[in-house]
């Protein structure tokens, strides 16, 4: 009994200093809403609040960074708990810009935020990113990655990683669109990377990190 008591004051005192530490979520006024979602990520078993904003700094051609928002629910309030203005790519950072531009989606699932990103080089060509973060160890990381490299008619390569293991796969797999075109033959890789640390939410952009694949000439990326 006792041990349950101290449970839930430790708790209390927990969430008591965190409403009194973390301050209210206010966004600029001039900030457009793009998507929000809940969803728990720090197995407290009450909802986070994830928020993806355009801002109303320019980036590109008429194009807005975007910031990303994590925010607690406490005392009825909305706290702001995390912010991050590297994890999303700005707004019309595309080569070949379609309705909104670049197609965001974010996810709360298994206690990890989940982010897909896309990004039209041409009217076949795009890359995919999608990644996964999870609160652990007092900060925020990068858990898993997956890049994909798509075009319509040539190739398909996809690069996974998960960090967590330092598993890395990555397969370039081909096409073609012309019947008289000679098709590269299909390679797969699946290795350890020594990576030194998981990555930090904080600083990171995705597509920015560029690595070798051991006993190749190739790299791989996320």
């Amino acid at each position: 009994m006792q041990k349950i008591s101290l449970t839930f004051f430790s708790l209390f005192i927990t969430l008591n200093c965190s409403s009194q530490t973390l301050p209210d979520f206010n966004p600029p006024k001039n900030y457009k809403l793009v998507i929000e979602t809940k969803g728990d990520l720090d197995k407290d078993g009450i909802n986070e609040v994830v928020y993806a904003f355009d801002t109303d700094k320019p980036d590109g051609n008429n194009g807005l960074k975007r910031i990303l928002y994590i925010c607690k629910q406490l005392d009825g309030k909305i706290k702001l708990w995390k912010s991050s203005s590297t994890i999303l790519r700005s707004n019309k950072d595309c080569g070949f810009c379609v309705d909104a531009g670049v197609n965001l989606s974010i996810k709360i699932s298994n206690n990890t935020l989940i982010t897909g990103q896309t990004f039209n080089h041409n009217s076949r060509h795009y890359s995919t990113w999608k990644n996964i973060y999870r609160y652990q160890n007092n900060d925020w990381f990068l858990i898993g990655s997956t890049l994909n490299d798509y075009d319509t008619c040539d190739f398909n390569y996809q690069y996974d990683i998960n960090f967590s293991t330092k598993k890395v796969s990555v397969a370039y797999t081909y096409g073609s669109c012309d019947d008289d075109k000679k098709i590269p033959k299909d390679r797969f890789y699946n290795f350890k990377y020594p990576f030194r640390a998981i990555p930090k939410m904080d600083g990171f952009a995705p597509g920015k990190a560029e690595l070798k694949i051991p006993a190749t000439s190739k790299y791989f990326y996320y």
